[in-house]
């Protein structure tokens, strides 16, 4: 049956009914910012957790206390004395800086789990997700799925985000998808896609070929006037917990470098904290005046410290040391990269100076426990002679630093998060150890890296505001939004298979 564009905004407008009805769909029931039990007293006391500080300068402190004061770190010490404070008994637990992603598409969490690694479906990735799924959401679908994706990162430890926003396939859904970020709590950066908007939808015929064309050409001025009121409206604090940046053009290969230093001055000129890119090289080179990747930006004068990268398998390690002279940024999705046919970029960048993050990516397709993610940072090393070199010589600090302090690094962010120091926002994860399996040898660094996993995560603080505690999220109705997220994707999918892309 072919569903009209009439049918289409139909269902829309009864899905926005939907969404008034249960887990939140509107800032006023998602109580500001975070829920409203996770807003804690001025003043917290962690008391007598083991410190795995991943501060150079501190390095693990056992049986101490850290005290938490207006969103920062004021003290780290024994046996601290704040009368004012809550107390949190941590004896016998790890207390860990919260957990930095560097790379995640946020928006896709209601569709987890619809296109995965191990499906024959997968291959079709591009079309599908971001050609397809996309185009069906409506506003409240997209503020829901950002709103639960954000407390999804929570809930996994994962306190600052990089959420490279590409579903951006109107002004309504462009604003619901940053509201509902902005909503969760969690900190980091919203990265509003620079893209064209899709001219087809549900019901539609289209060809393929120009679908992708579409998409990867210039942003018009309607982006760049969204970008100024996505800024203005949700991140005009400049150092904010959550922070407006901007996801470039995704089109290495097909943009000209005119083009790119276009896009690079206009927006530099909207003040976004950060310009972030995917940069997949793996195609045949292009001939100039077609933009190649890191070496025609550094020849543009384009690259700069606010200038990140996602994936960049096949960055050359000439191009990466343009990127340390320009003090540009990497973060490597390395679970999602064990697929591809070039090892993850991460280990030589840092091992050529260049700060290295990690990221999720996928949303759709790669499990929410983290520490997974930061495991595969070690192990997918050993694709390459290389890399196995690098990691025989990493310790499980050196790992786990690059969803911490090296992670937040590569995001700008590094005085401001990644590690448990003094002034630095209280971002914090609470580890229980008393699972079975989880080793109470080694040094702290090595129970983390090794046997951590989700499940043992018991509190988190992000800016200081307790949003999990006993290992149960504050005020988040999951049953809630399982059921939320099944009417999303039963509409989402059967929508999207209206569309015809030939």
């Amino acid at each position: 049956m072919k569903l009209t564009r009439k049918d289409f905004l139909k269902l829309t407008a009864a899905s926005g009914l939907a969404a008034g009805l249960g887990v939140p769909a509107a800032r006023a029931q998602a109580s500001s910012a975070v829920p409203a039990a996770a807003r804690s007293a001025s003043a917290t006391l962690i008391r007598g957790a083991d410190i795995l500080s991943m501060d150079p300068k501190i390095g693990e402190v056992y049986e101490s206390d850290v005290l938490i004061r207006n969103g920062r770190i004021e003290a780290i010490a024994k046996a601290i004395n704040a009368d004012d404070a809550e107390v949190v008994e941590a004896k016998g637990m790890i207390l860990m800086p919260g957990m930095v992603d560097g790379h995640r598409h946020v928006w896709q969490n209601a569709e987890a789990g619809q296109i995965v690694k191990g499906s024959k479906l997968y291959r079709h990735y591009d079309r599908e997700n971001n050609l397809k799924y996309g185009l069906c959401f409506t506003p409240e679908d997209m503020y829901f799925s950002s709103y639960f994706g954000g407390l999804v990162c929570l809930d996994s430890g994962v306190t600052t985000v990089l959420d490279h926003m590409h579903a951006t396939n109107g002004n309504e859904i462009e604003d619901a998808a940053a509201r509902g970020l902005r909503d969760s709590g969690v900190s980091g950066y919203f990265c509003y896609q620079m893209r064209q908007s899709p001219r087809y939808g549900p019901g539609d015929t289209y060809p393929l070929a120009q679908a992708r064309a579409d998409r990867d050409g210039p942003p018009d001025e309607r982006h760049y006037e969204q970008a100024v009121r996505l800024r203005d409206r949700y991140f005009s604090d400049p150092n904010g917990a959550l922070r407006f940046g901007i996801g470039l053009t995704g089109s290495v290969g097909t943009q000209s470098v005119e083009q790119a230093a276009t896009e690079f001055r206009r927006c530099r000129e909207l003040g976004a904290a950060i310009l972030t890119q995917h940069m997949n090289q793996s195609f045949p080179e292009p001939v100039p005046p077609i933009l190649r990747g890191i070496r025609d930006l550094h020849e543009a004068g384009l690259l700069g410290p606010d200038y990140h990268i996602s994936h960049g398998n096949d960055v050359a390690d000439e191009e990466l040391a343009f990127m340390k002279a320009a003090g540009s940024k990497v973060c490597a999705t390395t679970l999602g990269e064990f697929t591809y046919s070039t090892p993850s970029l991460h280990g030589r960048a840092r091992a050529l100076g260049v700060d290295a993050g990690i990221g999720l990516d996928a949303a759709i397709a790669m499990l929410h426990d983290y520490f997974e993610h930061m495991r595969s940072a070690f192990w997918i090393l050993y694709k390459s002679e290389d890399g196995a070199r690098l990691a025989s010589a990493y310790t499980s600090t050196d790992v786990i630093d690059f969803a911490t302090l090296g992670g937040a690094k590569a995001l700008g962010l590094g005085d401001v998060t990644g590690s448990i120091t003094l002034g630095k926002r209280a971002d914090l994860v609470l580890l229980r150890t008393d699972r079975m399996g989880f080793a109470n040898l080694g040094t702290l660094a090595d129970r983390v890296l090794n046997f951590a996993a989700m499940e043992d995560i018991d509190s988190v603080w992000v800016s200081g505001r307790r949003v999990k505690s006993n290992g149960a999220m504050i005020d988040v109705d999951w049953a809630h939004a399982r059921r939320r997220t099944v009417d999303i994707q039963n509409r989402v999918f059967a929508l999207a298979e209206t569309i015809n892309l030939t």
